[in-house]
């Protein structure tokens, strides 16, 4: 999955002003891309939202400072759903390798089940939570 471009983005325009803006984009992507991830077979649109995850965390590990304290949850937030989905596409690309050994077929599939749960408990909490919050913020 392609990055977004940033659009409004100014070499010259202060840190904190070019940062709101990447962080906006990323984190636009990453809410837009959470509802065609819900869906148990959505494997491809799970893993792209790792992938946007993965890119918000980032940016708001280097530009955080700038924006202030209110980054930290959404950072965490970025970084569980990160790591909750790339659990979840651990499974799905071993899942193929395992074909023919029942009880690692039978662990993976659980495993992602589980992984899977994890992942819709975080996203209904995105409404209310730290995503949102720093969604306002900027």
């Amino acid at each position: 999955m392609k990055a977004r471009k940033v659009k409004r983005l100014r070499p010259g325009k202060p840190l904190r002003a070019n940062a709101k803006l990447i962080v906006r984009s990323r984190l636009e992507e990453l809410l837009e891309l959470g509802g065609k991830a819900l869906e148990p077979g959505a494997v491809e649109a799970q893993h792209d939202l790792r992938i946007a995850a993965k890119r918000l965390r980032y940016v708001l590990e280097i530009v955080g400072p700038c924006l202030g304290p209110e980054v930290r949850p959404a950072q965490r937030t970025a970084r569980e759903l990160q790591t909750v989905l790339g659990g979840v596409h651990d499974c799905d690309e071993m899942l193929p390798r395992a074909e023919g050994i029942p009880t690692l077929e039978f662990v993976l599939r659980i495993r992602r089940q589980l992984l899977l749960r994890r992942f819709l408990e975080i996203w209904a909490g995105v409404d209310e939570g730290a995503l949102v919050t720093l969604r306002r913020a900027l």
